[in-house]
């Protein structure tokens, strides 16, 4: 019985230095898997971080060309409209109409 003991023992004994190992790797394993789903949790983060960042971009982006278009729509509806055709020939062009005066200042600075 004494010497079945001491094999006992020794099972133990030797059974112990497995289970540490498997352990070990065990907490190894889980360890990297575990940095692995931290990694790409903060790959996912920050791409989510650069999407938004995109969105909002594209949103004021989006709003600059709304206001442009309202621009151009208004001055496409004054292309019809005879008298803003008289106004921006006279603005741009310098004509004048029939009976009118054309009037030219030079400033003193510029001779």
């Amino acid at each position: 019985m004494v010497g079945g003991r001491k094999r006992r023992s020794l099972r133990r004994g030797a059974a112990a230095p497995n289970r540490v190992r498997r352990n070990i790797l065990y907490l190894i394993v889980f360890s990297a898997l575990g940095c692995c789903v931290l990694t790409l949790f903060i790959l996912q983060t920050l791409e989510v971080r650069s999407l938004r960042r995109s969105l909002q971009d594209l949103q004021a982006a989006q709003q600059a060309a709304l206001v442009d278009q309202a621009a151009l729509r208004r001055r496409l509806a004054e292309k019809d409209d005879p008298k803003a055709v008289e106004e921006e020939a006279r603005e741009r062009l310098g004509w004048v109409l029939r009976g009118e005066e054309k009037v030219i200042f030079i400033d003193e600075e510029e001779e």
